[in-house]
């Protein structure tokens, strides 16, 4: 089941595209992520920069004596501000996030950047506790805590303090997300998908059906070649060409034997006048009975060949009375066939001289080889199926689709003294398919014995 579901090519359209979005989305993600940690630390950066430039700025223009009256100003900003602090001889080594940073403020505005402990970065003011409508509040974000040593333009020794990453959400944290929007924009894409493998594979569907109506009917229309993209066209153009050649090749094999069996009709013709003139009774019986089965030979082979070249003339005709009057000159012959048909009419697309004549041939072969043939008619769904079975020996299940070939004749059960030139069956089958049917041969199921001729035909 799942291997035949991959054998499709919509299905592998549509596995390629969906597991090729998956993948790029992924990686447009992680690249996402990581240019926004990026963007994310370069604006840290740059704020932490400009706040401590700010404060630096304010100390600046201030005069030494307020400068101690501005501090609790700094702190309710989250910040804590010392004068005279020297900086550390050993101070502990940065982590490499805060490297971009260190490289900003020193030497520019800084003179040591360090770490020191998170208790001493908490602001006076803590923020108002969320509604409870909100839910609980969120966690504490990670940061650092920064102690930058620097000097005012006197040379006055400053200790800035303030919290670093912390009242932004951590790098990598993703945004919040409606997951029904995520699913309907999943199955739209699907569908989409979808579309695009049904349209991609269209093409091939109809070449398929193209390829399936030409191996019933060598004669069916050829596809436009106006029509669909550059490779349809050229496909189209490909398959019609190849049609029309494998059409000629077949017209040429039936125009060669017609003409050879038309050539042989006037020998055959002289020789059966010269036959008059045998004296031996005997002789001359048994001469004219091979010309006869010779004639017949080339009459069915010339027959068989215009078949082969000619298109059929299609018009209404109406099966069950087409069957019935050939069952009834079968019986009028003295050979009994058993009929079971429908009483209503089945009117189908074809040519009532044709049909008649492949008709008679299965049930000339039924009665030849066989005893008591039963004729069944049906439809089923937009078919009809035609049934021909008797009580006969039945044929070898190796030689069951051989017999369909013309010229075939099987040794057990053909013969001088049954006849018969290996075309009859040839002719039906040819006959069925040039109306786009097609002919089976079958036996029937033990105990019982005998072959079932099967013909579907389609129901116009």
């Amino acid at each position: 089941m799942l291997k035949n579901l991959l054998g499709a090519m919509s299905v592998r359209i549509f596995l390629i595209a969906v597991i090729g979005i998956l993948l790029t989305a992924t990686v447009v993600n992680v690249l996402g992520q990581r240019d926004s940690r990026v963007n994310e630390s370069r604006l840290r950066d740059q704020f932490a920069f400009d706040r401590i430039e700010s404060m630096i700025r304010i100390l600046e223009i201030t005069v030494p004596e307020k400068r101690s009256e501005i501090q609790d100003v700094f702190k309710r900003m989250g910040s804590s501000l010392k004068l005279g602090a020297v900086p550390p001889k050993n101070a502990p080594a940065l982590p490499a996030e805060l490297e971009n940073l260190n490289t900003l403020l020193v030497p520019e505005i800084a003179d040591v950047i360090s770490i020191t402990s998170q208790g001493r970065c908490s602001s006076r003011n803590r923020p108002p506790e969320p509604p409870r409508d909100f839910g609980p509040p969120p966690p504490p974000q990670p940061g650092y805590c920064l102690a930058v040593y620097t000097h005012l333009q006197d040379n006055t020794p400053v200790l800035i303090q303030l919290r670093y990453g912390g009242h932004r959400p951590p790098p990598g944290h993703p945004p919040e997300r409606n997951p029904l929007a995520f699913v309907l924009a999943l199955l739209g894409l699907i569908s989409i998908i979808w579309v695009v493998a049904s349209v991609a594979t269209q093409p091939l569907r109809k070449l398929a059906n193209a390829a399936l109506q030409l191996a019933r009917n060598i004669e069916n229309p050829p596809l436009p070649e106006n029509q669909g993209s550059t490779e349809v066209r050229h496909a189209a153009k490909a398959f019609n060409e190849m049609q029309r050649s494998i059409l000629k090749h077949v017209q040429e094999r039936g125009f060669i034997l017609g003409a050879i069996a038309h050539d042989l009709q006037t020998p055959l013709t002289r020789l059966r006048l010269r036959l008059e003139k045998v004296k031996d009774a005997e002789l001359k019986q048994s001469l004219v009975n091979d010309l006869t089965a010779t004639q017949e030979m080339v009459r069915e082979g010339l027959d068989f060949a215009r078949l082969c070249s000619e298109s059929v003339d299609k018009n209404r005709v109406d099966l069950i009375a087409l069957a019935t009057a050939v069952c009834d000159d079968f019986e009028e012959a003295g050979h009994a066939i058993h009929k079971i048909l429908p009483d209503e009419a089945i009117t189908i697309m074809g040519s009532a001289h044709l049909l008649t004549r492949g008709l008679n041939n299965v049930l000339n072969n039924a009665i030849h080889y066989a005893q008591s043939p039963t004729l069944t008619i049906q439809v089923k769904e937009s078919r009809v199926l035609c049934t021909i079975s008797d009580e006969g020996q039945g044929i070898p299940a190796q030689e069951l689709d051989n017999v369909l070939e013309p010229f075939r004749r099987l040794e057990d059960s053909r013969s001088r003294h049954t006849g018969g030139t290996g075309l009859g069956l040839s002719i039906a089958r040819m006959i069925v398919e040039k109306h786009g049917g097609s002919m089976t041969l079958s036996n029937k199921l033990a105990p019982a014995s005998g072959l079932v001729v099967q013909i579907d035909l389609p129901l116009n």
